[in-house]
């Protein structure tokens, strides 16, 4: 019996990245709409508390916005490091399966699995910047920088250990495949590298708009690489149980 069918292979919340770009939008919308509100009563020679319902709507939307991008990025690293659990599980099930000497070659491909799991700790630095940032006042741009630094170490990490990890797979199932005859009707989808000096170019350029894009990009990638996988494994699995 595959033990892959009794792993549980978690995916990241497509709704919840999707929800934060709109709430991003929304948030710069209102903020835009209760700063001509104001400028307006003011050159009315009015006091300006027209726009005060939209500024609160913003920060309403800002925070939102915020969390969701937050639940997204801790769901990246946490469904990566299940993957590589799960792997380390089926790897070592059909370890037990082979005579020698494949064994011994399934065990050094077994040994690396660990080796590539996400570092998480930046994550949790970008957190604590942020937090302090929305007390900083005048200085929360400094801090909102220092995280998004963080943030560009974090995405390093998943680019490197999900290639590194693609990079694995690929040799022992090929290994595999010739060893035992195995045909695959597809491969494991390979998460894009993207170049982390131009991914913080580019969202400094845009305003943030291309880390908007990446958010939602790269959760489908992330998906998607964790769905092929999942049906590769299990079939190469099964073709040790027959």
């Amino acid at each position: 019996m595959a033990i892959s069918r009794f792993l549980e292979e978690s995916r990241v919340n497509v709704a919840l990245a999707v929800l934060a770009v709109i709430f991003v939008f929304l948030a710069a919308v209102t903020a835009l709409a209760g700063a001509i509100t104001a400028a307006r009563e003011v050159m009315s020679g009015q006091i300006p508390v027209g726009g005060g319902g939209l500024i609160a709507l913003t920060a309403v939307f800002g925070i939102l916005s915020a969390i969701f991008q937050l639940v997204v990025l801790y769901q990246w690293s946490s469904t990566m490091n299940q993957n590589v659990a799960n792997t380390e599980k089926v790897f070592a099930s059909i370890k037990e399966r082979l005579e020698d000497p494949l064994r011994g070659e399934v065990g050094f491909f077994l040994n690396r699995v660990g080796e590539y799991k996400i570092i998480t700790w930046p994550f949790w630095v970008y957190l604590v910047l942020y937090i302090i940032g929305l007390f900083a006042g005048w200085y929360s741009f400094l801090f909102n920088l220092l995280g998004f630094i963080f943030v560009a170490v974090y995405l390093s990490s998943i680019f490197k250990s999900a290639n590194k990890l693609s990079d694995l797979k690929d040799r022992i199932y090929q290994y595999l495949q010739e060893k035992k005859g195995i045909t695959l009707p597809e491969r494991v989808h390979r998460i894009k590298r993207y170049n982390i000096i131009l991914f913080i170019i580019l969202s400094v350029i845009t305003v943030a708009i291309y880390w908007l894009y990446l958010l939602i990009k790269l959760t489908l990638e992330i998906n998607r690489y964790l769905e092929s996988d999942e049906k590769v494994r299990t079939q190469i699995e099964e073709a040790f149980t027959r």
